[in-house]
């Protein structure tokens, strides 16, 4: 049974392919997969064998949010599951994952699912995906981050009709307002293939110390940014990654870069 499985986990090419798998359920969220998911992520964050994550979800869904059990519930109840305390990582603890993330979305993506696509560093979609933020149909606030997700993404236009309404768009208006990246025939297929190029031609160092840096930007002032970037500069400089970058560029060739050094965290 897949609710007994929640997460499948793959691996090839240094690539892992996390999938979502209630299909049954469309995927739709639980504390149960919330806490394999969130293992599965430590685990790939974990290994040096890993350089990119590619996220999906089985029976052609990501996940439609929450799904309706637990929200019936939460109304019987007023309060949420206290099992998720149970759950050792923050529920912002996808963006903090020090490698490239790739979401591959087909199918309902709604609420905490569009959330956890929104954690990724990159959103491929299906043209018919259909998205949604969901929550004020459903009387909530903007879970899960996803006001702030939503915003520094697409910015605060976009961020304030899509979460007001609440409506459901496609995976081409979400493309033209700046969800998602791009849109493809298989999304897996397409996100898989950015996968592998990161996976290949990418420093895992370089991605962990840019990625950190996204993620936290509007926290700096442009000159602190760079004042930062130039303190660790040497680093880099003097690393086995630099010179491999410039002799591969030069040679003509696939870089041969090593894994992360410190693989759990950002690089700071």
């Amino acid at each position: 049974m897949s609710d007994a499985d929640p997460v499948l986990v793959t691996h090839d090419a240094g690539v892992a392919v996390l999938t979502l798998n209630r299909p049954e359920r469309k995927n739709a969220w639980t504390v149960g997969m919330q806490g394999d998911y969130y293992g599965a992520l430590a685990a790939a964050a974990g290994d040096p064998d890993v350089r990119a994550i590619v996220v999906t979800g089985a029976g052609g869904a990501f996940c439609p949010g929450a799904d309706t059990r637990a929200l019936t519930t939460y109304t019987e109840t007023g309060t949420t599951n206290p099992l998720a305390e149970q759950i050792e990582q923050p529920e912002w603890f996808p963006s903090t994952i020090a490698k490239p993330m790739i979401a591959a979305i087909q199918g309902p993506c709604a609420g905490i699912g569009l959330v956890q696509a929104l954690m990724c560093d990159i959103r491929v979609a299906a043209a018919d995906a259909r998205l949604s933020t969901a929550f004020a149909r459903r009387g909530l606030p903007a879970m899960h981050g996803g006001e702030w997700l939503l915003e520094r993404i697409a910015g605060a236009a976009v961020a304030h009709e899509l979460l007001l309404t609440g409506r459901t768009f496609d995976g081409t208006e979400a493309q033209r307002l700046g969800v998602v990246h791009e849109t493809a025939a298989d999304p897996l297929a397409r996100a898989t293939q950015i996968a592998r190029d990161m996976a290949t031609d990418c420093s895992p160092a370089s991605m962990a110390h840019i990625k950190q840096r996204l993620w936290t930007s509007r926290e700096r002032s442009l000159e602190q940014t760079v004042v930062e970037v130039d303190a660790v500069l040497d680093g880099f400089l003097a690393s086995e990654d630099f010179r491999e970058g410039v002799t591969s560029f030069q040679e003509r060739r696939s870089p041969q870069f090593r894994g992360l050094s410190h693989p759990t965290g950002p690089a700071q």
